[in-house]
């Protein structure tokens, strides 16, 4: 297989990749607290412009750091629902909850109280105080802007809000939620965010923006696939023509 046929299928897989990210992004423009995926190229371009890398392996296949997936946590617009148990996160910082597979982090902030009357996720993962789960006993909640959770004026806790220094080093865990496999130090929430009561922060998905990839990823697809096409005739033709005993 030619060296130019070999890039265009790469560039078909890319775009491939590219159209999944715009999918998923479309997907879960409904969700609170959901942040965005995007292709980066970033660790190619740095390699490529330092010569401490190349842009394969040296195999004939895409080198893993090539393309990478990163998700973009920058803020959502922040809406009000008038609901007591939906809080955002104005400013950096996340939610810590506790999952099945152990603490994970989130901004989706529509909470509820179990029949136990504690605080949980929409999925019944109980949200995590500074002292553990916090356990609101009471018909009313009142969560300040740094995140002490009070009822009938009597305080339950204290919402565990941290940040990280660079939280891009999260993966997602799936419905808004990280997980930190490299064990990322957490850090204290910053001075200047805020929890917001009866408010949700928003997805940052632009729809119109996803919209357009979308429309640029299947043009560049199919001119992908054109390219593929066209390599593959000349090889018939060489094969078919020039190799004819005359």
């Amino acid at each position: 297989m030619s060296q130019g046929m070999i890039d265009a299928v790469k560039a078909c897989l890319k775009e491939e990749m590219r159209m999944d990210v715009i999918s998923n992004n479309l997907a879960n423009t409904s969700v609170p607290g959901h942040k965005k995926s995007r292709i980066s190229f970033q660790t190619a371009l740095r390699a490529q412009s330092t010569g401490a890398g190349n842009a394969s392996a040296g195999n004939g296949t895409a080198s893993p750091d090539l393309v990478r997936i990163e998700i973009d946590h920058t803020q959502g617009d922040v809406r009000s629902t008038g609901n007591e148990l939906d809080l955002a996160l104005h400013g950096e910082g996340f939610f810590k909850i506790m999952t099945p597979d152990g603490i994970r982090y989130t901004r989706k902030g529509n909470f509820a109280l179990d029949a136990e009357g504690y605080l949980v996720t929409q999925h019944g993962e109980r949200v995590m105080g500074e002292g553990g789960p916090i356990l609101v006993s009471g018909n009313s909640v009142e969560v300040g802007s740094l995140g002490t959770v009070s009822s009938g004026g009597e305080e339950m806790g204290r919402l565990d809000l941290v940040s990280f220094e660079d939280p891009k080093k999260l993966t997602a865990a799936g419905r808004a939620v990280f997980a930190n496999p490299l064990g990322e130090p957490e850090g204290p929430l910053p001075l200047n965010s805020r929890v917001k009561q009866g408010y949700l922060e928003q997805p940052n998905v632009q729809v119109a923006e996803e919209m357009v990839s979308m429309i640029h990823c299947m043009r560049a697809f199919e001119s992908y696939q054109k390219v593929i096409q066209i390599l593959d005739d000349v090889d018939q033709r060489a094969i078919n023509e020039v190799s004819r005993i005359r």
